[in-house]
C-alpha cells in the first residue's frame, strides 16, 4: 500500500482510473475544488484543474489528459490538463452530483440535484442533446454498455437504455430500506450492486421481469464496527467491480475497504482499517491497482480540525479479488 503525496485539501469525492488498459493515471474530485490527476506508477501528480465550488464528480474524456467535471458550481466543464483550458459543456439548476463519460456514443452524462438525467454533446456546447426526469435527487450513477442506473433519493433506482434517454426502461426499488449512496453495474450488466447507509449492500436485478429463479437478488450486512458491545452500521460509501471477476470491493465510513464475492455471499478479505472514512476507490482497467481515497465524509457532522485526506494506492493481491472454491 503505497500513500501519495499532494492529496486534496478537503473530502475526496471521488478517485477514478483512466479507461484504458495499461494506463495507471487517475483522477481525485474534491470538496476543495480541485480536480487532480495523479500517476500511480510513478506516484507523481502530474496535473491540476481548479473550481470555484466543491467538485462532486469526475471522470477522463477521451484520453487521460483531458477530463470533466462538475458540482455544486452547477456547470459541466471539460478541462484540458495540457492547455489548462476549460470549456463550459452546460449547466443544470442544482448542483451535480454525477457524471459519466460514454465513450461508445460521445456523450457526457449529468444527474443532478435538479432531479434530471441529461446526455451533453462536447462538440455544442448549451442544450442537452437528451434528457430525462427523474423526479427524485440523483445521489449516484453509473454507466455500462447501454444501460445508465442512477440511485435516487427515493430509494430507487432508475434505468435507462443511453440510446433512448429520455424514456425510462424501469424504476426499481431497491431492497435497501434507507437512503442509498452508491451504485455500480456489475461486469454482466444484469445485475448492480447498491450501498446503504446502514451499512447494507444489495445486488440487485437490473430487469425484474426476469424469471424468480434467474436472478440473484439480496442484500447483506457489512461495514460494521463494535462500540461498548452494541453494534454499529456504518455508511457504505463506494464500490468497485474488479474487472477481471464478478467480485467488488466497497468503502466504508468504518475505514475499512472489503472486498466480496456477492454471488457466493461471501467476504474474501478486508484492508484498515485507515485514520478515518473511505469516501471512494477504483480498480484500474486492467484490475491491477485499486486506488483508495481516505477522508472524512461528514458521518458525525462538521468536526474541527475535519481528518486530513489521503490517497492510497495498492497493488491488487490475487486472493483478495478472485472468486474461492467451493
Amino acid at each position: 500500500m503505497t500513500k501519495l503525496p499532494n492529496p486534496p485539501l478537503d473530502c475526496i469525492s471521488r478517485v477514478r482510473f483512466a479507461p484504458a488498459e495499461g494506463n495507471c493515471q487517475f483522477l481525485a474530485a474534491s470538496w476543495d475544488g480541485t480536480v487532480r490527476l495523479y500517476d500511480a506508477g510513478t506516484q507523481r501528480l502530474l496535473g491540476q484543474h481548479k473550481q470555484p465550488l466543491p467538485v462532486l464528480d469526475a471522470a477522463f474524456f477521451e484520453d487521460s489528459l483531458k477530463c470533466v467535471a462538475a458540482g455544486l458550481s452547477k456547470k459541466i466543464v471539460l478541462s484540458d490538463f495540457c492547455s489548462h483550458r476549460d470549456t463550459c459543456i452546460g449547466e443544470h439548476r442544482e448542483a451535480v452530483k454525477c457524471l459519466e463519460y460514454d465513450s461508445e456514443h460521445r456523450q457526457i452524462l449529468s444527474a443532478s440535484w435538479d432531479k434530471t438525467l441529461c446526455a451533453w454533446d462536447s462538440r455544442r456546447s448549451g442544450e442537452a442533446s437528451a434528457s430525462a426526469k427523474l423526479g427524485a435527487k440523483a445521489f449516484s450513477m453509473d454507466a455500462k454498455g447501454n444501460k445508465v442506473i442512477v440511485g435516487a433519493s427515493d430509494r430507487c433506482l432508475h434505468v435507462f437504455d443511453l440510446r433512448k434517454l429520455s424514456q425510462r426502461m424501469e424504476k426499481l426499488e431497491s431492497l435497501l430500506k434507507v437512503q442509498l449512496r452508491c451504485v455500480k453495474i456489475g461486469p454482466d450488466e444484469h445485475h448492480a450492486a447498491v450501498g446503504s447507509d446502514e451499512g447494507r449492500v444489495a445486488l440487485e436485478p437490473l430487469c425484474r421481469s426476469r424469471p424468480p429463479g434467474d436472478s440473484v437478488r439480496y442484500a447483506f450486512k457489512c461495514h460494521r464496527t463494535k462500540t461498548d458491545g452494541k453494534e454499529v452500521a456504518h455508511q457504505v460509501n463506494a464500490i468497485a467491480f474488479h474487472p477481471a471477476y464478478a467480485t467488488f470491493a466497497t468503502g466504508g465510513g468504518d475505514g475499512s475497504t472489503c472486498f466480496w464475492d456477492g454471488f457466493a455471499r461471501k467476504r474474501l478479505a478486508k484492508l484498515g482499517p485507515f485514520s478515518t472514512a473511505v469516501s471512494s476507490l477504483d480498480f484500474s482497467a486492467d484490475g491491477a491497482l485499486l486506488a483508495v481515497a481516505v477522508s472524512y465524509a461528514f458521518e458525525e457532522g462538521e468536526r474541527c480540525p475535519p481528518p486530513v485526506p489521503s490517497l492510497f494506492v495498492r497493488a491488487v493481491v490475487a486472493a483478495d479479488v478472485r472468486p474461492k472454491e467451493g
